[in-house]
């Protein structure tokens, strides 16, 4: 990767003193008043091509959304990821197995595990929304 710069080193400490949330470069923007939006968008560009950080989906308004991977984390796991509150849960294990298992069988398709990020809903948002209505 290129020298580090002062706005990057910003992001990277935001995004690795929360490692199990998803971000969109707004909210590292609003995080971060000394550092621009676009400024954001260039450097999780960048940090997303060196490996540092993972593209993990779209909202409804197509604001792309982030996660931190640093080095060496997560590298055998799939994740679960709350659309609602941006939580990160490992899936492995049993779970893993039977998904992986499945894929296989009924399409011979090969998981990349590493790549591969659910979207949903936790039980906690989903108890919120129940309750709420």
């Amino acid at each position: 990767m290129e020298y580090k710069t002062q706005a990057r080193q910003r992001i990277l400490d935001c995004m690795a003193e929360n490692p199990d949330r998803i971000f969109r470069a707004s909210e590292l923007a609003q995080s971060l008043p000394e550092v621009s939006l676009s400024t954001v968008y260039r450097n999780l560009s960048r940090l997303e091509k060196a490996g540092v950080v993972q593209i993990v989906g779209a909202e409804a308004n197509n604001e792309l959304q982030y996660r931190y991977t640093g080095p060496g984390r997560c590298e055998a796991k799939m994740h679960l990821v709350c659309k609602k509150c941006g939580k990160f849960f490992h899936l492995d294990g049993t779970a893993l197995k039977m998904l992986q298992l499945s894929l296989q069988r009924i399409k011979g398709f090969e998981l990349d595990q590493q790549q591969s990020v659910l979207l949903g809903r936790c039980s906690g948002c989903s108890r919120r929304r129940a309750h709420n209505g």
